[in-house]
C-alpha cells in the first residue's frame, strides 16, 4: 500500500488503486490538454481511464477535485524534474526565479491544461480544501527546495 500523495490523512492506496488513480489523472490530463476545462467531462474521463463512473466519483467527487488533483500531479512531476536537474545559480533568489520560470514555461507549453487546472483551483470551494491545501503545500515545498 502507498500513501495517498499530498493527502496525509487519506487512507493508503493499494497498488491496484494507485494504478487506477494514475490512469484517471492521465485521462484528465489528456482531455485537458486537448480542450481545457470544458473538455474534461467526468463520463469521458471514466471511459478514457477504463473505470466505472461511480469509481471515478469515489476517487474524485467532482471535476474541480479531479483537476486540482491533476494540478498536484503536474507539480509533483515538476518537483521531480527539479530534483534531477536543480537550478545551479549561487543565490537563493536566483534559484527561485529559475524555478518559477521553469514552471511558467511548462504552463505556456500546455495552455489548455494550464487553463483547466488554474480554473479548477480558482473555482475550488471548501469541499476541495484538502486538495487545494496539498497543492499549496507542494508549491511552497518546491520554492523552498
Amino acid at each position: 500500500m502507498t500513501a495517498h500523495p499530498g493527502f496525509p490523512s487519506a487512507p493508503a492506496l493499494t497498488e491496484r488503486q494507485e494504478a487506477r488513480r494514475r490512469r484517471i489523472l492521465a485521462a484528465s490530463t489528456g482531455l485537458a490538454r486537448r480542450g481545457g476545462f470544458g473538455a474534461v467531462q467526468m463520463r469521458e474521463v471514466a471511459e478514457c481511464a477504463d473505470v466505472a463512473l461511480g469509481t471515478l466519483y469515489r476517487y474524485f467527487p467532482s471535476k474541480v477535485h479531479l483537476l486540482v488533483a491533476t494540478m498536484h500531479d503536474q507539480l509533483e512531476r515538476l518537483h521531480e524534474t527539479l530534483h534531477r536537474h536543480p537550478p545551479r545559480e549561487p543565490e537563493p533568489a536566483a534559484r527561485v526565479a529559475v524555478t518559477l520560470m521553469r514552471a511558467f514555461r511548462a504552463l505556456q507549453r500546455e495552455p489548455n491544461l494550464a487553463e483547466a487546472m488554474l480554473r479548477a483551483f480558482t473555482f475550488a470551494d471548501r469541499s476541495a480544501g484538502a486538495e487545494v491545501d496539498a497543492v499549496s503545500r507542494l508549491t511552497t515545498e518546491i520554492i523552498l527546495d
